[in-house]
């Protein structure tokens, strides 16, 4: 019993160690061999088609652990009950400050987020129209797509992350969502120039629209190509690769799976897919976002 009562509360303070986070997934996948067909390929956008751009942020979810006395007097159980609520205390704090930081980052880049809230993911996806599928008429071969756009302070660098499930059709007494696949699905545009960001800056909302349509394409033409097997046998050798944000400079280990349009895209060892621009699509030359190149077909 009392090793019970330990197990029980290591995991009470392992559950409250991470504050939860919708921008992360973990890698699933029970597909194996058993790939969509391609001309069946259709995706669904989880919630709703509002666009969700945030400002980019370093995000240290670090809080100072608040002091308390745990009393003895209750016995073990009781020990439990506080050290259970002390976790839930901490998590709430690490939340709290992640909000404030986020709120601070959305304010740094507010000429966006305003014209974001005028544009539909629907104008965004293009020829890609013709595989979207509402939620009401999502069945469980659709794959759920959650896309959520990040912008750094200086709105040079936009990026986008895209959560992509598939739930698992067998039955489940379980409350959780059991799934056949979940992946994360990362794209990051080529550096602004100044002249291009300055369209941003000034409120040009079709050149912000351009560009947020290059990454979601991009994400969803990775995202056919993963879930209709394009990636399952290629093992090609493990690199090193550096990635910039506005705040930090991540190395990544990895595998490049494709090489299209000025981007390399990335599977690291968590499984997720990133397109990252090559290093000549970084240069000071302006890069055209209305290319085609991830066309449906």
């Amino acid at each position: 019993m009392r090793f019970l009562l330990i197990i029980f509360t290591i995991t009470l303070i392992g559950c409250g160690s991470t504050p939860y986070r919708d921008d992360y997934a973990k890698h699933v996948n029970l597909i194996a061999g058993n790939h969509i067909d391609k001309a069946n390929f259709k995706f669904s956008f989880a919630k709703n088609t509002n666009v969700d751009l945030r400002g980019l942020y370093l995000q240290n979810n670090t809080a100072d652990a608040s002091p308390m006395m745990y009393q003895g007097g209750a016995g073990l159980i009781g020990l439990l009950v506080q050290i259970g609520t002390h976790s839930s205390l901490v998590e709430s704090e690490r939340n709290e400050k992640l909000t404030k930081e986020q709120e601070q980052a959305n304010k740094k880049i507010l000429p966006l987020i305003s014209m974001s809230k005028e544009i539909s993911l629907i104008d965004l996806i293009g020829d890609y129209s013709f595989q979207l599928v509402s939620q009401e008429n999502a069945d469980p071969d659709t794959i759920n797509i959650k896309p959520i756009f990040f912008s750094n302070s200086g709105m040079t660098k936009l990026s986008l992350k895209s959560i992509v499930w598939l739930p698992l059709q067998e039955k489940s007494n379980s409350r959780k969502q059991k799934l056949k696949y979940k992946n994360l699905i990362q794209v990051y545009s080529p550096k602004l120039t100044d002249s291009q960001s300055q369209k941003l800056i000034e409120g040009d909302s079709e050149y912000l629209s351009e560009v947020l349509s290059s990454l979601l394409k991009t994400a969803l033409y990775i995202t056919r190509n993963e879930l209709t097997g394009q990636y399952y046998k290629i093992k090609n050798p493990s690199h090193t690769f550096v990635i910039e944000d506005d705040s930090s400079i991540k190395v990544i280990r990895g595998t490049v799976v494709e090489e299209k349009c000025e981007y390399q895209i990335i599977q690291d060892v968590h499984s997720w897919l990133i397109a990252y621009p090559k290093p000549e699509a970084t240069s000071s030359t302006d890069y055209d976002f209305t290319t085609e190149c991830y066309s449906t077909f």
